[in-house]
């Protein structure tokens, strides 16, 4: 019998891009672009092949790996500000910052974990340079993740953060 080392899912921030998926606004991936699904968890998979030395053939394995850097990450919130822009602008992907639960096997790293499944747990959206519509649409459609989304009013990455520190406190 394996006993997990937590009962309790591990809770970390990351960043997403709020874009339009054809149906409605979804949770974009900013390294990776993937879509996360609503009510359902994301699952982890290995995009890294390795190459076997003999017979020659690539070889897969379960998502985190160690040795490998597969696994959905969430960071602490000082290493989110890495993945924010400097100034938010009206563009068509509007940058979510959210915490998300993390379980199954989970790897701790010195900024960070990455794990085999995710979903957000809460999601807060820089709104400050949106038109009151946009906005409106965008956190109406995140609901849809049945979390709780909040606006933020920062109008650049360091007020932002210093409004979600404040919130998160």
């Amino acid at each position: 019998m394996i006993v997990p080392d937590y009962v309790e899912p591990t809770v970390g921030w990351r960043v997403w891009h709020a874009v339009d998926d054809g149906v409605s606004t979804s949770l974009l991936s900013v390294v990776h672009k993937t879509f996360w699904p609503r009510c359902a968890p994301l699952e982890a998979t290995c995009r890294c092949f390795r190459l076997s030395v003999w017979p020659f053939r690539r070889t897969r394995h379960e998502a985190p790996a160690s040795g490998c850097t597969c696994g959905i990450y969430a960071a602490n919130v000082e290493t989110v500000r890495l993945y924010l822009p400097d100034h938010f602008g009206t563009t068509r992907r509007v940058p979510v910052i959210g915490r998300v639960a993390l379980w199954g096997e989970v790897h701790e790293h010195e900024h960070g974990w990455r794990a085999t499944y995710a979903y957000p747990k809460c999601l807060f959206v820089p709104v400050a340079n949106l038109s009151s519509l946009a906005a409106a649409a965008v956190i109406d459609d995140l609901r849809r993740y049945a979390v709780p989304v909040l606006a933020l009013r920062g109008t650049n990455a360091d007020t932002v953060l210093d409004e979600l520190t404040t919130l998160a406190a």
